[in-house]
């Protein structure tokens, strides 16, 4: 009893820390998609240096939740934190950028595909708050990671600066796999590849978050060949881009981080990801 004690007993340390009333919301209809609402809190203040992190909620669909999990730890930080709201009604497949269902079943109406939306959503707070920073930063946990790790590869600008995506359920892999599980038939655009293996990412997997029979785990026929679970398919995806850039002789920068003791963890695995998110985003005299 005494770790869960120990851990609940931090949790409430944490919670008592930060207020909701921190985090606003604003409405992006600026597009001929449905709106999303975008949660979002203001650091102490804004000057030319100042960046966004954009955080994407995973399979709960709970962006608040997400958010407030970064407050205390960019409490002092020159930054303006971000959690998009992609409803369930209006953005069912989300993680795949609206591009495929998570059977395999590509969507073939593009206006609909979320391959500008961060884009979109930068520019709209750059405008917003009078920003001078070209550059943004992502954050991505679950079905969260899943949205980044697809945006970094089929996304309509290469102004990311920096990602950490964490314990996705599958993904796309840089091989000859049917999209979404492969590029087959969904290439990547040319240089691409290259502008993604030199991104600095950071590929958080949770230790023990390797359980085969997850109910929300994917178990179509193209996850399943990624591995049984979450640890063995994260490994996989990143061993593949190892290989890859071995073999293209193109230089990869992702980091590769196995967190201890932790299993599906949304807040544990936020809290790993904020030293290499939130680093050099001091406020500078």
């Amino acid at each position: 009893m005494q770790p869960t004690i120990k851990y609940i007993f931090l949790s409430v340390i944490f919670y008592s820390s930060f207020s909701y009333s921190d985090i606003q919301k604003v409405t992006y209809a600026s597009w001929d998609k449905p709106d999303v609402e975008l949660l979002y809190v203001l650091p102490k203040k804004i000057n030319a240096e100042t960046k966004v992190l954009f955080i994407i909620h995973g399979a709960s669909r709970n962006a608040e939740t997400y958010i407030s999990h970064w407050l205390l730890g960019a409490k002092d930080k020159n930054v303006i934190l971000v959690a998009p709201h992609f409803t369930k009604e209006n953005y069912k497949y989300y993680n795949t950028l609206n591009m495929a269902k998570s059977s395999g079943v590509v969507i073939p109406n593009k206006e609909k595909w979320l391959t500008n939306s961060i884009t979109s959503f930068h520019t709209f707070f750059k405008s917003r708050f009078n920003l001078s920073t070209e550059t943004y930063l992502m954050f991505g946990f679950s079905g969260g990671s899943q949205f980044v790790h697809r945006y970094l590869m089929y996304g309509e600008d290469t102004a990311i600066e920096k990602a950490a995506i964490g314990s996705a359920g599958w993904y796309t892999f840089i091989n000859y796999e049917p999209f979404p599980y492969g590029i087959k038939g969904m290439p990547l655009e040319p240089n691409r590849l290259e502008w993604l293996m030199s991104r600095e990412v950071l590929f958080l997997l949770g230790e023990e978050d390797n359980d085969p029979n997850s109910s929300s785990l994917n178990t179509s026929k193209g996850a399943m060949r990624q591995g049984s679970q979450r640890v063995a398919r994260g490994w996989n995806y990143f061993n593949t881009l190892i290989n890859i850039g071995d073999q293209f002789q193109t230089p990869f920068r992702w980091r590769y981080e196995l967190v201890e003791g932790v299993k599906h963890d949304t807040f544990r695995m936020s809290r790993a990801a904020m030293p290499f998110i939130l680093e050099d985003l001091d406020y500078k005299d």
